[in-house]
């Protein structure tokens, strides 16, 4: 049977479960990836890739939503599957694309073929921390280690906006499909997640928090549930990367719900737009700073101060436009991403903005957003590495933003965590 490893908790579960996987591989490892939640497959070679070794084994992948569906690939495919690099990846296909739980029969399959799965008993909606429900996690049976992970990109930011399930109760938390049998295992996260949260709203999050919720929510209640499993803490540090990074700022629009051009009346003592102007340059370096507008006078403010302006002939065309304009500056200035920012959304700050960019870059994903509240509403800035969506940024046209493009590769977009105060923008008077 396989030896078995099951990543739990928030931020980095998926990349540091295939990085393990590929260890295992270059040691000549028969090697699968599954969960007992949700999971994308991993896009990039999906179709290239034998889910056994054998060419009449069933595909992981490709499974119906019954989870019947067998396809015989053949030994070529196998072969070429085996040495990818990439953990052969089983589920169930969802809807939505991602995969779920295979099955008790097929989980049961997999173990006795490979030498090594690996299983994401976790989900944590995008968030680099958590403390998990009265469900969760969900755990198969014969796993022989638990990693319990967190992500280092929540140190330093509010512990409520980075949290997953931060401040519901225990009888309030939802309960989680027991895809693995597991229906007794919220009782033992019951008595410490009911007495409240540790850390009021507001705190800042520090690594050693980030070991303690570990240590509280997950590793001392799995010591009882598996007392025969090596149970192991990872703080998952999201690499650096240096990329030019250009921000746009769009200041095109009419101001119609506000009655008028909202962007150059005074908000906190100052135009509007020159908040978002501030931060975005501070974050980002005026270099790397274009506005984008139709107005006379903000083309001239902003030029005096140093900072590129472009006039927008088409704003009656609606976003897309100012997109367009903002991608090909981008391109002339030979930058790696850019950052779309609306100028009527003044409570920004800096700080966060340099944060983001910084995650976006380390994520090493094509698109990246911001989100806010339980409902994890999506929001500006849009986040585009230019090398994968420059064309399709060139090709919008309307009144409709380049969020359309991230819908549509939800698996290749990061999610950075903000409060939702940060998020308001100014629409009326």
């Amino acid at each position: 049977m396989a030896y078995v490893i099951t990543a739990v908790g928030a931020g980095g579960k998926t990349t540091w479960l295939r990085k393990r996987g590929q260890e295992y591989l270059r040691r000549g490892k028969r090697t699968a990836l599954t969960t007992t939640t949700h999971i994308w497959p991993d896009r990039t070679e999906e179709m290239q890739r034998c889910r056994f070794p054998e060419k009449d084994a069933i595909a992981g992948a490709p499974f119906s939503r019954d989870g019947r569906e067998q396809s015989a690939l053949s030994d070529d495919m196998a072969r070429a599957g085996f040495t990818a690099g990439i953990p052969d990846c089983y589920g169930i296909r969802e809807d939505s694309g991602k995969l779920s739980w295979p099955g008790d029969e097929e989980y049961t399959r997999i173990c006795e073929r490979y030498d090594v799965v690996l299983v994401e008993g976790d989900g944590s909606h995008c968030m680099p921390m958590k403390i998990p429900g009265l469900h969760e996690p969900v755990i198969p049976e014969n796993t022989d280690e638990i990693a319990v992970i967190m992500g280092a990109h929540a140190i330093g930011r509010r512990v409520d906006v980075v949290c997953q399930r931060y401040g519901e109760k225990a009888a309030e938390r939802d309960a989680a499909p027991s895809y693995a049998g597991e229906a007794a295992a919220g009782e033992l996260y019951a008595g410490g997640a009911a007495a409240g949260e540790p850390y009021g709203g507001d705190a800042i999050v520090t690594e050693r928090m980030l070991e303690e919720t570990a240590r509280r929510y997950y590793m001392e209640p799995l010591a009882k549930r598996f007392p025969g499993s090596k149970i192991t803490y990872v703080l998952s540090r999201m690499p650096e990367e240096n990329i030019r990074i250009a921000g746009v700022v769009m200041a095109s629009g009419f101001g119609r719900r506000y009655g008028g051009n909202k962007l150059v009346d005074l908000y906190a003592e100052k135009p509007l737009y020159r908040h978002t102007l501030e931060h975005v340059c501070g974050a980002l370096g005026k270099e790397n700073t274009v506005v984008v507008t139709q107005y006379d006078q903000i083309i001239n403010e902003v030029r005096k101060e140093g900072v590129a302006a472009l006039m927008n002939g088409r704003a009656g065309e609606g976003i897309a436009a100012s997109i367009r304009l903002g991608t090909k500056w981008a391109l002339d200035l030979g930058a790696d991403a850019v950052i779309f920012f609306a100028a009527d959304m003044p409570n920004l700050p800096e700080e966060e903005i340099r944060r983001y960019a910084g995650q976006f870059a380390g994520s090493g994903k094509a698109y990246g957003c911001m989100e806010f509240g339980k409902e994890h509403t999506c929001t500006n800035p849009g986040s585009f590495r230019l090398k994968e969506s420059a064309e399709k940024l060139l090709q919008l046209d309307g009144d409709r933003g380049a969020m359309r493009i991230m819908k549509q590769e939800p698996w290749n977009t990061y999610y950075y965590q903000i409060p939702a105060e940060y998020a308001e923008d100014i629409d009326v008077r």
